[in-house]
């Protein structure tokens, strides 16, 4: 008998000292934290157009095209979500504005990255009845693009 009492009395002890260590691993675990992490974004960077092949050989009435490049000098990826279209400024030799118009572009394919540039054809046309100051004379159409950020 005397056995079976040591046995159960290290039983009992062994399981008190068990209770005892999961007490402190409970809590351990159960131990927390607070705090903030910070972040800041980027400044989106407004674009250029530039002509890359004017529409050259305009004569009344005539349609023809012109490309022009527009660079994305952001730090991430765009599309061109659309290029307004374009009506001429009045020249140097008094033709008047309006002379020479170009269509727009919406949502035209392709994804300019970081830093590079896109080119795009626009269709130019002529009035049916210019002036006569309008012979010679180089044309210039403000366009506007608009971009939107292409990141995934």
């Amino acid at each position: 008998m005397e056995t079976t009492t040591k046995r159960r009395l290290g039983a009992v002890a062994a399981g008190i000292a068990l209770a005892c260590v999961a007490g402190v691993a409970l809590a351990a675990w159960l131990s927390s934290g607070a705090g903030t992490a910070e972040g800041s974004s980027t400044t989106a960077v407004n674009s250029t157009i530039t002509p890359q092949n004017g529409a050259s050989g305009l004569y009344p009435g005539a349609t023809t095209t012109a490309t022009v490049t527009v660079n994305n000098p952001n730090s991430y990826p765009v599309v061109v979500a659309s290029i307004s279209p374009g009506s001429s400024t009045a020249t140097s030799g008094n033709c008047p504005a309006g002379t020479v118009t170009t269509g727009g572009l919406t949502n035209p394919a392709g994804t300019i990255a970081p830093g590079a540039s896109g080119t795009y054809t626009l269709t130019a046309k002529m009035i049916a009845n210019p002036d006569n100051s309008c012979q010679g004379q180089s044309f210039v159409l403000p366009l506007t693009a608009s971009l939107a950020s292409a990141a995934s």
